[in-house]
């Protein structure tokens, strides 16, 4: 979201960092103070709905431990595909504020989302294809990108067409029924060992190895086993210990993917 800057709300203990020609206005957790940290931030505004019908939701986050908070449909669809397929250390939406200046006027930027995968950090705009292609934003966005670069920040515009893409978004919103499931662990000894004689094996399966298929799609939400997530899921889908099938952002960038 770009608006213009209004004083830092002071109900935030921010982190400033000043070295840069934009300066980052963090939303840090109590007694934190060290590197920009997903883990160690916070929203830096409560969340509203940027939608005329209203539309807000949440979006259960196991692996964090929190409900993440959308403010739009797009947000939700796209906090639904960042959980299920992205295999991130840590993120958080809205997790700080950029202030520069533009033609002599003071602004401020806040993201909507901050991935982390490592070392690498993802700053993401979450857009309308229409406003993510119209020439004011291209012009701003561009300045933003070169303002986070600064920071050691990655840039990205995620647009809506992207974030609805089938079999994708499917795929994911069933993934995530099984955020719940309990891996017994004779299920996961199981699983180690099948996986040790073969990389790759179908989802029906493993029906014939004790393993329920409830506890694979969890490993899968995990990010301990693997499907393609351009092909519908079903028990005739592939599940194996590396990615596979076409790699679309969001995804751990090479130098920190693992298997």
């Amino acid at each position: 979201m770009q608006e213009p800057s209004h004083a830092p709300e002071r109900q935030h203990r921010g982190l400033i960092a000043e070295q840069c020609r934009g300066k980052l206005i963090l939303a840090a957790l109590k007694d934190y103070s060290g590197p920009i940290d997903p883990d160690h931030l916070r929203r830096v505004r409560k969340p509203v709905s940027r939608s005329k019908s209203g539309v807000q939701g949440k979006v259960a986050d196991v692996a964090g431990g929190r409900s993440r908070h959308a403010e739009s449909q797009n947000e939700l669809k796209a906090f639904q595909v960042l959980i299920a397929t992205a295999r991130a250390d840590a993120w958080q939406e809205q997790p700080f504020s950029l202030e520069y200046h533009l033609d002599g006027t003071k602004h401020r930027y806040t993201p909507d989302v901050l991935v982390a995968w490592g070392a690498h950090h993802e700053v993401v705009e979450i857009k309308e294809d229409s406003e993510a292609d119209s020439m004011e934003n291209r012009t701003r966005f561009g300045l933003v990108r070169e303002l986070l670069a600064e920071h050691g920040l990655y840039f990205q515009v995620w647009r809506k067409s992207e974030i609805y893409a089938e079999p994708r978004l499917t795929n994911a919103a069933l993934i995530l029924r099984y955020r719940s499931v309990q891996v017994p662990a004779p299920e996961r000894v199981t699983i180690r060992r099948t996986f040790s004689l073969t990389p790759q094996m179908r989802l029906r399966q493993f029906n014939e190895t004790a393993v329920s298929v409830q506890s694979v799609l969890r490993l899968v939400l995990d990010g301990k086993l693997h499907v393609d997530w351009w092909e519908p899921l079903g028990l005739d889908s592939k599940i194996g210990i590396s990615p596979m099938g076409r790699l679309v952002w969001p995804f751990p960038p090479p130098e920190t993917a693992g298997g």
